[in-house]
């Protein structure tokens, strides 16, 4: 609940930094202030989608939804990340075209004052989301920061013309920044990606599941062993364990136990495991898993 009510701070805050720009950027005619209030304009919508995220993947499981809606938070990630890399592309296209053109007049003293508010409000923001591992409260983050870079950027262009009159500099700012923005929000969108096409999670791979699990005595082979996840911090494990030789109750108990405890103790909470007797034929879906780590 704390999470939720963070974001929804966030959301607050901007959405009154994106309607306080909007309107100055009309009263000063300035397009880097207008350019900044979309910036944050989708940052707003980002950070709706992550609130979204974190409300459906708080929901129950249910006989059709048998994993409940855990992977929304990658989903609501992925749509941040994508939008955040549009919108410094976009800012990016905006402020070469500016430069080529020589931009437009404007009353440097109001964009120097919303720019400042912009990047308190933003910075306060970033500040109460930082250091949530959450992708999608990451990705509100990220958006925050770059809100916040973006809107300092306005604030010393908004100095620096109302000193000299010089329009170019928010401009150059915006594409100092650009490119680091760009590169946290590419990682971002991969991170996500591998969350939603069910890539290991970062740190995991059927290599060291397969090898932690032979390590338990009287396990003979390990195979068909997958791991995944569904959201940033809940790694999944499944894998068919064949024991050594025979095999009662007690010593099944034992096995299962110390598999468990071996794989919690990397972080798996969710383990499924089929136990199979060293004479058992495995079914042709069954995949071997080799020391290298690949399926065959």
């Amino acid at each position: 609940m704390m999470r939720f009510k963070k974001i929804a701070l966030a959301v607050i805050l901007n959405t009154a930094v994106v309607l306080l720009e909007v309107w100055f950027a009309h009263t000063a005619g300035s397009l880097s202030l207008l350019s900044d209030a979309l910036h944050n304009l989708q940052d707003v919508l980002a950070l709706v989608i992550s609130l979204t995220a974190l409300y459906l993947s708080r929901r129950k499981p249910t006989e059709t939804s048998t994993y409940g809606y855990a992977r929304a938070e990658a989903f609501g990630a992925f749509l941040g990340a994508l939008m955040l890399v549009f919108s410094v592309l976009y800012v990016g296209y905006e402020a070469v075209k500016s430069l080529i053109t020589g931009g437009s007049d404007v009353i440097g003293v109001y964009v120097l004052g919303v720019g400042g508010v912009a990047f308190v409000v933003n910075g306060i923001s970033a500040y109460v989301l930082h250091g949530d591992r959450n992708l999608s409260v990451r990705s509100a983050y990220l958006h925050l920061l770059g809100d916040a870079a973006f809107s300092l950027a306005v604030l010393v262009g908004g100095m620096v013309m109302m000193i000299t009159g010089w329009s170019a500099v928010d401009s150059i700012l915006t594409l100092l920044f650009a490119p680091f923005l760009l590169k946290d929000g590419l990682s971002l969108l991969l991170k996500s990606a591998r969350v939603l096409m069910e890539f290991a999670p970062e740190g995991y791979s059927s290599h060291v599941v397969s090898d932690l699990i032979s390590g338990v005595e009287g396990v003979k082979d390990v195979h068909d062993v997958h791991v995944w996840a569904l959201s940033s911090d809940e790694p999944f494990v499944s894998a068919h364990v064949v024991l050594r030789g025979e095999v009662d109750a007690e010593e099944l108990s034992r096995v299962l136990a110390d598999v468990k405890d071996r794989l919690r103790g990397i972080g798996v909470k969710h383990i499924t495991l089929q136990i199979e007797p060293e004479d058992y034929e495995c079914e042709n879906t069954c995949e071997r898993t080799y020391p290298d780590g690949k399926a065959h």
